[in-house]
Parts: C-alpha cells; sequence; structure tokens
C-alpha cells in the first residue's frame, strides 16, 4: 500500500507563510500559471495547492522532466554494476558500428547523460513522435561531428539512447526496470510512459506523473538515494547527478546541466519544456514540486529570491499567517472568470454545419450547436469526429478526442480530460476556452459572426511550433 507524506504546517518547519504567498503572488504577476504546487521541508508537506480545474489526483504530461526518470534507470544499472559513465554506447548497440565515425565510436554514457554526445544537431520529442519507424535508426542518422564530451547540446535522442540501452541490459523496460527497484518503494504507482514504435519508453519526454509523484522523486535524489533507510540508488550516483561530484562547468550564458539537475544559487532542477519543475534546495533540506504554464522558466528565479532567500534570512513565524496562506490555496482556479458582454449577436439558428475542403488541417465538416447553458463545437477530420461541449458563462467537465497535436507539441492523445467554457468577448464574437488538465496548454477558438458569413480562429497558449492555425471562413 502506499504510503501517504506527512503533513505539517510552514511555521512548524521554519518557514514562514508570507514567503510562500510572496511566491504565488509574484508568479502570478508574470502572467503565466502554476497549475499545481507541492513543497516539502524536512520530509514533511507544508503547502499544497491547485489551481482548478487542474487537480491532484489528474497526472500531467512531463515533457523533459522524463530525462530525470531515465536518468534514474540508468542510475540503478550503474548502482548494479550493470555499466559505468565511460563505457562506449556501442558496446550496448554494436549493430551502428559499421560505417561509424571516430566520433561516434568515443561517444560514452556519460557524455549523452550531460548533453555532449558530439552529434551534429539536437533532436526534439516533436520531431519523433510522428514517426512510425525506427527511432534508433533516425538516432544515428544524425552525424557524429565533434569531440564528445566537448560542447553542450540538448537532445532527447540523448536520452532514447540510453532508454535502449538500459533495455538491452535488463530485458526490461526503463519503466519496468524502475517500478520493480524503485517506484514501488517510495510510493509512486501506475502511470503512462510511452513507448516509441519499436517498444522502448521513450527517454526524453512522455511519461505523465502528478506533482506528489515529482516531490517523490526529488525526495529520493534530496536524501542521496536513501528511503527510510533503504539506499535504492547508490549515494555516488547521485552525487554525479547534482555535480557534487566531477562537476561540469557551466555552458556560456547557462546554468550547470548535470544529469538532468540544472544547478544555480541554491536549486537544483529538474524540469521539463513549458514549467514542469521539481526543484532541490538541500541548504533548506526542501523539495518544490510544481506543474505549470510557464514557457520561460520565469518561476525558478522568483523561487530563489521570494522563497529560498526569505527562509534563510529566517523572518517571523506567526502562525496567523498560516490561514491566510491556506486561504490563497482554497481559492485558486482558473474557472469562473469569463462573462460575456452585455447586447452580443443572436445567432439565428441553433445548429450550424460547415462543409469544407479540407485544406485547413484535414477538416470536411464543422458543426456548431448553440443552447442557452451550454456550446457543442464538432469537427471531422482525417482522424474521424471530435467534439468539445463548453458550458455558457460556466465549466464543463469531460473528455475529447479533439484533434490537437499540431498545437500542442505534437502529443496527439486518442482521448484526454477537458474543461471547457464559452462568454461572448465581443459583440459578435463567441469565444471558448478549452483547457486540458492533463497538460500545459490550454485553447481558444473564437467563432465570430458577420455578414453572411463566420470566422473559426483556434490558437494556443505555448507551443514548440505555431501558435495558431490558419482562420476557417465559412458561409451560411
Amino acid at each position: 500500500m502506499k504510503k501517504k507524506l506527512e503533513y505539517s504546517y510552514p511555521e512548524k518547519e521554519g518557514v514562514d507563510s508570507l514567503a510562500i504567498m510572496d511566491f504565488l503572488n509574484e508568479a502570478e504577476k508574470t502572467g503565466k500559471e502554476i497549475h499545481g504546487i507541492m513543497i516539502i521541508r524536512h520530509k514533511k508537506v507544508i503547502f499544497e495547492a491547485y489551481n482548478e480545474p487542474y487537480r491532484a489526483e489528474i497526472p500531467h504530461i512531463m515533457h523533459s522532466f522524463t530525462k530525470c526518470l531515465t536518468n534514474t534507470a540508468v542510475g540503478l544499472a550503474f548502482s548494479q554494476g550493470l555499466l559505468k559513465l565511460d563505457d562506449p554506447i556501442l558496446k550496448f548497440l554494436p549493430e551502428y558500428e559499421k560505417g561509424s565515425t571516430k566520433y561516434l565510436k568515443k561517444a560514452t554514457i556519460g557524455n549523452l547523460i550531460t548533453m555532449r554526445s558530439g552529434q551534429e544537431r539536437g533532436i526534439g520529442g516533436n520531431e519523433w513522435r510522428p514517426l512510425k519507424g525506427s527511432w534508433l535508426e533516425a538516432y544515428f542518422k544524425v552525424p557524429f561531428v565533434k569531440e564528445p564530451g566537448s560542447e553542450f547540446m540538448y537532445s532527447s535522442g540523448n536520452s532514447y539512447i540510453l532508454s535502449a540501452i538500459v533495455q538491452r541490459l535488463t530485458g526490461k523496460t526503463c519503466h519496468e526496470y524502475l517500478r520493480e527497484h524503485i517506484l514501488e518503494k517510495i510510493g509512486i504507482g501506475g502511470f503512462d510512459w510511452m513507448l516509441s514504435p519499436e517498444g522502448i519508453c521513450s527517454g526524453g519526454n512522455g511519461v505523465s506523473l502528478t506533482v506528489e509523484d515529482m516531490a517523490r522523486i526529488g525526495l529520493l535524489y534530496l536524501n542521496r538515494g536513501n528511503w527510510e533507510g533503504e539506499q535504492l540508488l547508490s549515494g555516488e550516483w547521485v552525487e554525479y547527478a547534482m555535480g557534487l561530484k566531477d562537476r561540469i562547468p557551466a555552458p556560456k550564458g547557462g546554468k550547470e546541466y548535470n544529469f538532468h539537475w540544472e544547478h544555480e544559487g541554491d536549486i537544483w532542477e529538474a524540469k521539463g519544456m513549458f514549467g514542469q519543475t521539481c526543484a532541490l534546495i538541500p541548504k533548506l533540506d526542501m523539495v518544490v514540486a510544481y506543474t505549470a504554464a510557464d514557457d520561460k522558466y520565469l518561476f525558478s528565479r522568483i523561487l530563489q529570491k521570494e522563497l529560498v532567500d526569505q527562509v534563510k534570512e529566517g523572518g517571523t513565524l506567526d502562525e496567523k499567517n498560516r490561514l491566510i496562506l491556506r486561504d490563497k490555496g482554497l481559492r485558486m482556479t482558473l474557472e469562473n472568470k469569463n462573462r460575456s458582454v452585455k447586447d452580443h449577436y443572436r445567432p439565428k439558428k441553433a445548429e450550424y454545419r460547415f462543409i469544407l475542403d479540407g485544406k485547413v488541417d484535414h477538416i470536411t465538416e464543422i458543426c456548431l450547436t448553440l443552447g442557452e447553458k451550454e456550446v457543442t463545437y464538432g469537427i471531422r477530420d482525417h482522424r474521424g469526429f471530435h467534439q468539445v461541449t463548453a458550458g455558457m458563462e460556466h465549466w464543463i467537465h469531460g473528455t475529447t478526442s479533439m484533434t490537437g497535436g499540431y498545437l500542442h507539441h505534437q502529443y496527439e492523445v486518442e482521448e484526454a480530460k477537458i474543461s471547457a467554457c464559452a462568454y461572448w468577448s465581443s459583440k459578435n464574437t463567441l469565444m471558448m476556452e478549452w483547457r486540458y488538465p492533463e497538460m500545459a496548454f490550454f485553447d481558444h477558438v473564437s467563432v465570430t459572426w458577420e455578414e453572411g458569413r463566420i470566422r473559426i480562429n483556434r490558437w494556443v497558449n505555448m507551443n514548440s511550433e505555431a501558435f495558431e492555425r490558419p482562420e476557417i471562413e465559412a458561409e451560411y
């Protein structure tokens, strides 16, 4: 049975609740969003909160935080004596030795895990997720053109190779291997980890975890691989991973990057694109884990200034402040903020159906149903028929198969949780907000009525590619 984390409150663990409030308030001022957060000090949860519709029990796509798990699997193999950091990668993948360059022959486990492979370019998950063939083949098609270890170049492809090597050595995916030896012991149960077409854990991205799962991984590293007296990961590996042993200087203009733990100031962070972060503050015996929509990683320095620095300096520990913080956490929501303008357009029909030529996103049909309390928007495209039901000035929670990979870093799922509302943002424009509680992304869809025609636009809060789709026009 999963052992629950112990709960306390900030002042009891030597933290001023107002410092946490300052962090949350400054984060809000950036215009970015925290979706869920857990703060642990002295192995006790002192604050936890979620911005509706994001919730504690809903796993969140991790993006590059996944690398922390992949590297932990490599660390487990290292701890069990199955590999060494200076092992050449071709030792485990000998079929790619034929025709290899001198640089590829030199590339080691350590070079890949520190993102210094010597390849010509980096590889992102959005490039590979649509691929139907071998990701191994795709990786080795990118030439090795530099001395391995000489230059930092971030690449999710490196993490996939590490995942493949663990599977070659153990006969198990990274997911299976970690679950057997570490994850269940630290209280992390079932979760999804995307597989490549060749049946290997994706390595660099594709895991879905809760905020608490992230915090538990952080606790394992904060405590040098020890969990309740059992050494699950060698302390030597954790020292390598955090740069406490054989530290690698930071690349120009960047932070120290170790085994996916970035270090600056008092904070070591394992993070993922668009804002999933697990921060370790060893000096304070603290872990801060959060999911967010923060594509610029703005919260990292706010965390140092508003929380870490204030705790280091001491300050008041007035227990009345914990009630202020508690109320702040209870009020956190991203819902119920949208209201319609007065005297807006009143569509003459309750149902509209438009036949299209498929030139925009393969869409051949759009259906729109307008009711007093809800709006249903549907499309037909190359994947089938998909729809979203949004509440008029209130939120409806459900699921959808709505196509969205082109706006969501090429993540395309058959069924996703969705929370949606609709409102009239101007006289002639009906706006829908679609939030996906399992992802950092949220979409806006606007439907504008003009004389005899309708214009539809869809855009996303952030993405690695285009932020908006081509406008669709149709006559009615």
